[in-house]
């Protein structure tokens, strides 16, 4: 009997030392997305949508980011792995038969902090001393003008960059 109640008050032990498996909680902070707000160049306190707004990677293999839509404020993820981030803003207007398409090249450069969050979640990134720079094409850009809000990007709660269209 005593024997019995030795093994089980080990078991129970052995037991309670155990913990589950660490899953990252939904409301953990991870890495931030740059917030962009579209507003009009002509009145630059008013937000402006961008129609049939698309945004692709800059890159030889480029990924679409963002399909045809009509907005005036979006979250874009920016590469942790390297210090710039190239993207095409794509605007489309006219007819499906005589579509207008504008193409913006703008390059987001900036420096990458590494931050822990916890055992389940990992690392998530810091980005500081964000720049923009849109590809100058004359007459032909649609963005007008870009301001930097902030140039560190922490979280998603306030617009980063406002672009100018």
């Amino acid at each position: 009997m005593f024997k019995r109640i030795i093994l089980l008050l080990l078991l129970v032990l052995a037991l309670k030392g155990c913990t589950r498996d660490d899953i990252c909680a939904e409301g953990t902070a991870t890495t931030p997305k740059l917030i962009i707000i579209f507003n009009n160049n002509l009145n630059p306190n008013n937000r402006k949508a961008v129609d049939s707004l698309s945004i692709e990677t800059d890159y030889e293999n480029s990924v679409l980011v963002l399909a045809k839509t009509i907005t005036d404020s979006i979250a874009i993820p920016l590469s942790t792995t390297s210090d710039t981030t190239k993207y095409r803003f794509i605007r489309t207007r006219g007819t499906a038969e005589n579509p207008e398409i504008n193409i913006d090249n703008v390059m987001f450069i900036y420096s990458r902090q590494d931050l822990y969050v916890n055992r389940a979640c990992g690392f998530k990134s810091q980005f500081n001393s964000l720049e923009a720079i849109i590809e100058d094409e004359d007459s032909e850009n649609w963005i007008q003008n870009i301001t930097t809000n902030t140039d560190t990007i922490i979280d998603e709660e306030k617009a980063h960059l406002t672009f100018f269209h």
